[in-house]
């Protein structure tokens, strides 16, 4: 025979039956009687002592808890078998909508008023811990601002802002924000192949979802000019700007691809036109040049294939790199960088493979050094190659070969002017990760962006 145990009181034989949900309802037996007797018994003794439980209690506690009333017929909790349950809150319909009082019909045992008082002072308790805890995230959070390396402990001073980015002024600064504050609320960051899928904030140029930015937009790109200028590693740019590692990683993977795509214009190949309204004296002796090429390699990490190995060792360095061709105007502003290939290729295939040949105009110049022997490319679009004179079966140069050598070399060094430039940025001179390597496009392109941003080479002289 089942028995249920009435708030520690003695058992009732087959007084009740538990349902399927949750109910207790009589069961009408023969004993139903002797059943009623017990249970007044036992509900007339809570009378009496919730009576003086409750004098006590409503002194102490503000009446806006549930009413102290006890009602025999029904209490507010789905108790387990161990205390009361006395209504089915289903059977009875009723409904609780938010800011209302307790719909309990105002009833609640000593044993559940007790756990109510209880559980509303540990709630209290709770706020009012998580409200301090809030206060003191807050003001860690606001000194940790204040100590962390940011644009505005910069901007004052040309010679930091020089010194961090390569940038001349902190005016260059907030010109290169400019171009790309449109896009970094729908900028998503990069988190793997996953992130080349077009969101639905981005289509529809909602409000990103999700927390706010731990650095301001500014910051960001600042964090990622530093990373170009200075090549510092992740765990000092973290510790600087009071981040993760990992974040800054992925700051790095998503600003240099976009600052790739809206800085790129910056590189331009001039018209004829263009090109000699500031044309230098130097090049007097040479008409229509266009464009002054060459070639510069960054070192890159030695991979573990054998095969991998041989197409980026570069025998003229002696060691794995990433070649590069480049090309300037005869003011010295960059106007072709090609993709980046292995220090294996040759500089006559790079110039082949690289589509800078498309861009020549019949009657154009390129002054380039001697490895450069691309005559017969540029033939057939009826362009000129100046290049120093070869010593061939000679021991010595003759006086006129010298005299060309020193003229060549002479036109030719602006080109060396605007690599070095490039290699003040020490991302290409420092080696580099084979993790990094989808990203040398991107780092060539806004390396050579940023420099054409800096004073030219060569004073401007309009002609």
């Amino acid at each position: 025979m089942n028995s249920l145990r009435l708030c520690g009181h003695e058992d009732i034989d087959e007084g009740f039956l538990k349902t399927r949900r949750g109910t207790i309802k009589r069961k009408r037996t023969v004993e139903t009687e002797t059943i009623s007797s017990k249970r007044q018994m036992i509900e007339d003794t809570l009378d009496t002592q919730f009576q003086k439980q409750s004098s006590l209690e409503e002194q102490s506690q503000p009446e806006t808890y549930h009413s102290l009333d006890y009602n025999k017929e029904q209490c507010a909790f789905n108790l387990p078998e161990s205390d009361h349950t006395y209504c089915n809150l289903e059977d009875q319909n009723i409904q609780m909508s938010e800011g209302d009082e307790c719909s309990c019909q105002q009833a609640l045992c000593v044993k559940c008023k007790r756990r109510v008082i209880q559980t509303i002072e540990e709630n209290e308790n709770l706020r009012n811990e998580n409200a301090k805890l809030k206060e003191s995230l807050d003001s860690v959070r606001k000194n940790n601002s204040s100590d962390n390396f940011s644009i505005d402990k910069i901007k004052d001073s040309d010679y930091l802002v020089k010194l961090h980015t390569g940038l001349d002024n902190f005016k260059v600064f907030e010109w290169i924000y400019d171009q790309v504050k449109d896009k970094v609320p729908y900028m998503q960051y990069y988190k793997g192949p996953e992130s080349h899928d077009v969101k639905r904030y981005q289509v529809t140029k909602c409000k990103k979802p999700g927390p706010e930015r731990i650095l301001s937009a500014e910051n960001e790109l600042l964090l990622t000019l530093i990373k170009l200028r200075l090549n510092l590693n992740s765990q000092f740019l973290a510790f600087m700007f009071g981040v993760s590692p990992r974040l800054v990683t992925t700051i790095i993977s998503t600003w240099l691809p976009l600052l790739s795509l809206e800085l790129k214009p910056l590189i331009h190949w001039p018209t004829r036109e263009e090109a000699e309204r500031y044309y230098p004296d130097c090049f007097k002796k040479y008409k229509n040049v266009i464009a002054i090429t060459d070639c510069t390699e960054m070192p890159i990490q030695r991979p573990s294939l054998a095969l991998a190995n041989g197409q980026i060792y570069s025998f003229y360095k002696g060691r794995p790199t990433c070649k590069l061709l480049v090309a300037c105007t005869p003011v010295g502003t960059v106007s072709f960088i090609s993709h980046s290939a292995g220090g294996a290729m040759s500089d006559k295939r790079l110039v082949k493979e690289s589509g800078i040949i498309s861009k020549f105009e019949p009657g154009d110049t390129v002054l380039a050094d001697r490895g450069f022997n691309i005559q017969e490319l540029l033939l057939p679009r009826q362009v000129k190659l100046v290049i120093p004179p070869f010593l061939k079966k000679k021991k010595q140069f003759t006086i006129e070969d010298d005299t060309r050598t020193k003229q060549v070399a002479n036109a030719r060094i602006h080109i060396e002017r605007v690599i070095g430039r490039l290699k003040d940025y020490d991302i290409l001179k420092c080696e580099q990760p084979l993790d990094m390597v989808d990203l040398f496009d991107h780092i060539a392109t806004v390396v050579c962006a940023l420099i054409n941003l800096q004073e030219p080479i060569i004073p401007l002289n309009s002609q």
